[in-house]
């Protein structure tokens, strides 16, 4: 496995010595050495704290070509949002890098309560046509309409719901994704 120059790459591009990297990581910058001269093939779990550390994704790092970035409109693919039964649009061609964006519409007066999601951190939706409800702990109760956005904790969200009598389009990202 090659991946001594991307890593090298990514943790110059934060700032980060050797050393910062080996603490933040539980690894030895010596080894973190090896790695970023291909002198050694660091396992998996290895790989995977440093990907961590350096806030990049795993299959990023694993990946020697990761293909056309770009998603024209008529190629998006629809994928099932868990155990919902609900679509998503994916608006990248990256199901597994750090960041999902994607894109949905939601019929008038559809509701759909949270799931719980280990990993995810962050989410962000802009309100395209109509309007959304996010609802979050604490009795937090926010209508978006067309242009709106909003940033949370991906923990806090209990519900995103359609209370108009239009559909709404809008467009999600979370980090890291969970699909």
């Amino acid at each position: 496995m090659i991946v001594g120059d991307a890593l090298r790459r990514r943790r110059n591009e934060l700032g980060m010595t050797l050393r910062q990297l080996a603490e933040e990581a539980d690894l030895t910058s010596g080894f973190l050495s090896q790695v970023e001269n291909d002198r050694v093939s660091p396992s998996l779990k290895s790989l995977s704290r440093i990907a961590e550390v350096l806030r990049i994704p795993l299959f990023q790092l694993l990946s020697t070509h990761a293909g056309n970035p770009v998603v024209r409109s008529g190629e998006r693919t629809a994928v099932p949002w868990m155990d919902t039964g609900v679509e998503a649009v994916l608006l990248t061609p990256y199901r597994d890098w750090q960041m999902l964006p994607f894109h949905r519409t939601m019929e008038p007066g559809e509701r759909l309560s949270a799931v719980r999601l280990e990993r995810a951190r962050e989410e962000w939706y802009y309100v395209l046509t109509g309007a959304i409800e996010i609802t979050l702990t604490d009795d937090e109760c926010f209508v978006l309409e067309e242009g709106d956005a909003i940033h949370f904790e991906s923990s806090r969200l209990q519900e995103v719901a359609n209370p108009t009598k239009k559909a709404a389009a809008f467009i999600c990202m979370m980090t890291p994704p969970q699909l």
